[in-house]
């Protein structure tokens, strides 16, 4: 209350509700001047480190007097030494604060309401504060409302962390850091953070304090690190690799241990562009912080391990090339050892075992994975940053991660998964894989690096699917670590869902593994109920084909599998809609089976042409349709279709129908001789002829032959072959070949007639021969040998000398002196009727004697 002298009185009107029970409320009323106080105790300001000051008798009105202006801390401190904020009034009795940090405005005497001890601490003031070094320092309060005050040894415009353990501790300490004018600069999660900047004038104090009520005699420790490269005094961290003798920075907390909290230098010009930092800790339960710093103060990345859940664990960190860094430490005080491994995962990475990819058609690159939480590297490498490769690992167990970076150390869509994934945009991959700490690893494992696409679009073993309406396969084949992968491109649609059923053949219960890549390259495909996988476009609307690569891999568990697979799509998958455009032909003989071709889009297997005359329908099986679904055969059976005009329409899956004008049924035409029948051999007396029935459309089933003389038939000469006589020599033979198809009128064509000539002449297979003594007046025999064929009549001719004897044309010759001295052959003529004549000689005899 306010008033100017002579005008009160004042009165204070009091209202009591009264109890539940209708009695009046008891109550106590108190009343204290404020400006000009009477009857207050005086205290003092007082030191850092000091107790609260206690005022005996109890009076609940406290006067303090500021020397200066400035800030100052202001607190009411309870029995149980818990410090609570209170009102702060001046000697006019107005309100300079609420709140424990005040600005005084200037100096005088100052009014506390409260009848509980009080701290009051000036801010500027270094009464009570002591110096403190960069690391762990200890101390203890000297009462549970105490505030240490520490002096930092860092200059103006450092950046500093102030740390304190998990826990272990009598108490948890609460921080502040203040400059010399009292000015709060940081507190809470900058100090825990290292991004506390020292502005405004020096020393820089740090105000440590518990928010625990009585913590009289209770120790604590503190850590304080800069936190800016300048001057740090870090130790240096060492630059590592994927090597089993990488260098590391090996931290120790507990016993014999420097404290719980360090901190580490990493030099501007001894980093890459990106890092893989790994933490591994050894004899600890609760786990440690870490984390990295710029020279701003701020975090580029961080990370928490503990021995009982996660014993090893890593981070990605981008540094700035050129640009020191600061990493901090922060763990509990308790034994413990803790490993600090930073390694480059850019191109320029090392200790990683080099792996070409391969084609879609290659091997697996096989290793063996370290302790669980330990990293392995590859280095797969490819010739374009275009190429587009499938990576996988796998093993027995199933326990291995896989985590690739580009050659610029960006983190793929391979984010430390258990699954495979596809990367572009490099030539060197940096794959690490790693087995959880809480896993298992295996004996060995198996890393996949195929190249499915190439600048120029998907890699050649892709299969190029022209058309997936209704989904793809089912299809088949076999899966080795010489042959890891199945790949296929699919000209999808931005909305497309599939139903991956896969299964293997040989009825092994671990299955080829699906992935579908989008254009973005994310691994679309998930394990689903019923041990199916359900693969699914996420991309924005478009009109256009949205082309995908799908590959089926080798199961996690097993080096072999005989597949079995079928991508189904529950609607309708592509951009392709369903659509009639013809059905051919649109003619058919009664009682034949006619096969039509549908063309369209997006055709099914399902769909049926139909046609219907005089309530009688009659509809198609289909027979197959394209791999682009544009055309679909499918058969017909008109075997009892009345003839005359049907109604022609197709009857699609879903129960549309495209009316296609209309189908004729007509009655059966004979068939119709597309190329004339031909005689087969020589036209001469006694050799064989076989008639050949040249083509017909439609084809028959059966043929007769009739053989002609002179246009004449010839009677018994009905099979398909005919061998002339010698009576026919001279005339003109031909045949006239019937076509019978069942159902049908029989069609009928010959050949133009071609004359008889001679048959072959008789051979000797036997040749001639002379019997008798070659003496003047003896008779020689010839013998004729034997011909085929056989011979009608023989004629024969003697000679001497090789000169015809005039008159000697007998079987036998009687020898005279003419012929003394010469010797002796015969010709043997063999005549057959309609054939040439054949002939031979006989060997000559002896020389004829006397």
């Amino acid at each position: 209350m306010r008033g100017k002298r002579g005008d009160g009185p004042y009165r204070v009107l009091v209202r009591v509700a009264k109890s539940p029970q209708g009695y009046p409320a008891a109550y106590a009323l108190g009343a204290r001047r404020l400006s000009d106080p009477v009857g207050c105790a005086t205290v003092p300001v007082n030191v850092y480190g000091s107790a609260a000051t206690v005022v005996d008798p109890a009076v609940d009105c406290k006067v303090f007097r500021a020397s200066t202006a400035g800030r100052y801390d202001v607190y009411r401190v309870g029995p149980n030494g818990y410090r609570s904020t209170t009102l702060l009034y001046d000697s006019a009795g107005r309100t300079v604060c609420r709140g424990n940090t005040c600005t005084v405005p200037a100096d005088g005497d100052y009014t506390i309401l409260t009848d509980e001890a009080t701290l009051v601490l000036d801010r500027r003031s270094t009464a009570g504060c002591r110096p403190a070094r960069l690391g762990v320092n200890d101390g203890a309060w000297a009462s549970g409302a105490a505030v240490d005050c520490l002096t930092l040894p860092l200059p103006q415009g450092a950046r500093m962390a102030a740390l304190t353990a998990y826990t272990g501790f009598a108490a948890t300490p609460d921080v502040t850091v203040v400059n010399a004018d009292g000015d709060t600069l940081c507190s809470g999660s900058s100090l825990a953070g290292g991004s506390c900047a020292l502005t405004g004038p020096a020393p820089y104090r740090a105000l440590v304090s518990h928010d625990g009520g009585n913590a009289g005699n209770k120790t604590y420790r503190v850590a304080f690190h800069r936190t800016d490269p300048a001057g740090s005094g870090c130790q240096v961290f060492p630059a590592g690799d994927f090597t089993a003798a990488t260098a590391s920075a090996r931290l120790r907390t507990g016993a014999g241990a420097d404290g719980f909290s360090y901190c580490l230098a990493i030099p501007a010009d001894g980093h890459s562009a990106v890092e893989n930092f790994q933490m591994r800790t050894v004899a600890e339960t609760n786990g440690a912080m870490f984390w990295v710093l710029d020279a701003a103060g701020k975090q580029a990345c961080s990370m928490n391990a503990s021995a009982a859940s996660a014993p090893a664990t890593w981070t990605t960190c981008r540094l700035t090339p050129g640009a020191a860094y600061t990493a901090l430490f922060r763990g509990r005080d308790a034994t413990a050892e803790h490993t600090l491994v930073r390694r480059d995962v850019t191109g320029t990475a090392k200790g990683c075992t080099p792996t070409p990819a391969t084609t879609v058609n290659g091997p697996a690159t096989p290793g063996v994975p370290g302790e669980p939480g330990t990293l392995v590297c590859h280095q797969v490498t490819t010739a374009d940053p275009a190429d587009v490769l499938h990576l996988d690992v796998r093993d027995a167990l199933g326990t291995t991660n896989i985590l690739a970076h580009g050659a610029d150390g960006a983190v793929t869509t391979c984010a430390n998964r258990n699954r495979s994934c596809a990367v572009t945009g490099s030539t060197r991959y940096q794959v690490l894989l790693t087995v959880p700490s809480s896993l298992k690893a295996a004996d060995s494992y198996r890393l996949d690096a195929l190249r499915i696409a190439t600048a120029a679009g998907p890699s050649p073993e892709c299969v190029k699917i022209p058309n997936i309406t209704y989904g793809y396969g089912p299809f088949t084949g076999t899966l080795n670590e010489q042959h890891t992968a199945f790949c296929a491109q699919l000209p999808t649609s931005y909305h497309d869902a599939f139903a991956v059923k896969v299964s293997d053949t040989n009825g092994a219960t671990t299955t080829a593994v699906p992935a579908l890549y989008e254009t973005d390259l994310d691994n679309t495909c998930a394990a689903a109920s019923g041990g199916e996988s359900r693969c699914s476009l996420n991309g924005s609307y478009s009109t256009q084909v949205v082309p995908t690569l799908f590959v089926l891999g080798l199961p996690e568990k097993a080096s072999q599998t005989s597949y079995k697979a079928e991508l189904v799509c529950s609607t309708t998958c592509g951009t392709e809609k369903h659509s009639v455009t013809g059905v051919t032909p649109t003619t058919g003989v009664t009682g034949t089976k006619v096969t039509v071709n549908v063309s369209g889009s997006a055709l099914h297997e399902g769909d049926k042409v139909r046609i219907s005359s005089g309530g009688t329908t009659i509809e198609s099986t289909t027979v197959s349709v394209a791999p682009d679904r544009r055309t679909l055969t499918a058969t017909l059976d008109l075997t009892n279709a009345a003839t005359g005009s049907w109604a022609l329409s197709v009857i699609t899956t879903n129960g549309w129908q495209y009316s296609s004008g209309q189908f004729t049924v007509t009655a059966p035409q004979p068939p119709a001789n597309t190329a004339a029948p031909t005689i087969a051999g020589t036209v001469r007396v006694g050799t064989g002829l076989v008639a050949r029935t040249g083509t017909w459309t439609p084809t028959p089933t059966s043929y007769t032959y009739q053989w002609k003389l002179d246009g004449v038939a010839i009677a018994g000469a009905t099979a398909s072959s005919y061998v002339p006589t010698a009576a026919q020599l001279g005339k003109k033979l031909s045949v006239t070949v019937k076509a019978n198809r069942t159902g049908h009128a029989s069609g009928a064509a010959g050949t133009t007639g071609i004359a008889v000539a001679r048959g072959v002449a008789p051979k000797a297979t036997t040749l001639p021969s002379v019997s008798g003594t070659a003496k003047v007046g003896r008779t020689l025999t010839a013998n004729r040998g034997t011909w085929t064929p056989t011979p009608t009549s023989y004629g024969y001719q003697w000679y001497a000398n090789g000169k015809a004897v005039t008159g000697a044309t007998k079987s036998t010759f009687v020898l005279t002196r003419a012929q003394r001295s010469l010797r002796i052959t015969v010709k043997v003529t063999a005549l057959r009727t309609g054939h040439s004549s054949g002939y031979a000689y006989s060997k000559a005899t002896a020389v004829v004697v006397a």
